[in-house]
């Protein structure tokens, strides 16, 4: 009986060092015990900022919870979308955290997580502007520098028809001030903005889906990312990330 009990002490403490030992876990980031990331926050309900000027939203809330799980604290670096796309491999940030579509160019030069969210492109216009996919080559197009939108406006449509800004807030607020024709946003981003600004409607387009991720510096902390996408899955096994999308686009 004796021995048994010895056993289980020694087994006791083996465990708990192992625990200890697992709460220790130092990864390789930019600033010790922190996971900074890059996010350009006019992007919501992805990310924005509150009345605080706290960054907000649907990634950021995904990024606390695996941070919490992690032993790191999450901090987010506010930059425009191109800028963010190259900060994980100038050193800048951990991650780019900004609804980044996962694209094959992009594989090239990040490390990213699975995916965790399917979106497509839209059109938002002025009510009764009556932009489709058939006459969008006619109009003046509104994106953000470097997203899918403005790749697919370019390659589709040539420059000549597409206006590019650093955030979506501009190209809203040329679309209002009668600039530009529409905006080529990702749908939940279409339907917040058409929500929030009067007299903007949401257009369905004939896109491919596409899949976000979080992407994260090539090669730099596989650890990491490893253990970032092991505690993603829990989340979308969990439900947990279909509830936070829900839980921000039903937001007023």
């Amino acid at each position: 009986m004796k021995k048994l009990i010895a056993s289980l002490l020694v087994l006791c403490m083996v465990l708990g060092l192992s625990a200890a030992c697992a709460e220790a876990k130092e990864y390789n980031t930019v600033e010790k015990g922190k996971f900074i990331y890059a996010t350009s926050p006019d992007f919501l309900p992805f990310e924005g900022r509150d009345d605080q000027d706290n960054v907000i939203g649907i990634e950021p809330d995904i990024v606390a919870l695996i941070c919490e799980k992690l032993g790191l604290t999450a901090e987010p670096y506010a930059i425009d979308f191109d800028s963010a796309l190259a900060a994980p491999n100038a050193g800048t940030v951990d991650a780019v955290v900004s609804g980044v579509t996962i694209r094959e160019d992009r594989k090239a030069v990040l490390d990213f997580t699975i995916p965790y969210a399917t979106i497509t492109q839209a059109i938002v216009q002025k009510e009764g502007a009556g932009i489709t996919m058939d006459n969008l080559g006619e109009k003046i197009i509104g994106v953000q520098t470097g997203t899918t939108g403005h790749i697919y406006a370019v390659d589709d449509f040539g420059e000549d028809h597409v206006d590019a800004y650093n955030t979506f807030a501009l190209a809203f607020q040329a679309l209002t001030n009668g600039k530009i024709d529409c905006v080529l946003v990702d749908d939940l981003v279409a339907n917040d903005y058409a929500k929030k600004i009067p007299g903007l409607e949401v257009v369905a387009t004939t896109y491919e889906p596409e899949q976000f991720g979080f992407g994260f510096a090539k090669g730099k902390a596989p650890e990491l990312l490893a253990d970032f996408n092991a505690e993603l899955q829990a989340l979308i096994d969990a439900g947990k990330i279909d509830e936070i999308m829900l839980a921000w686009q039903n937001k007023e």
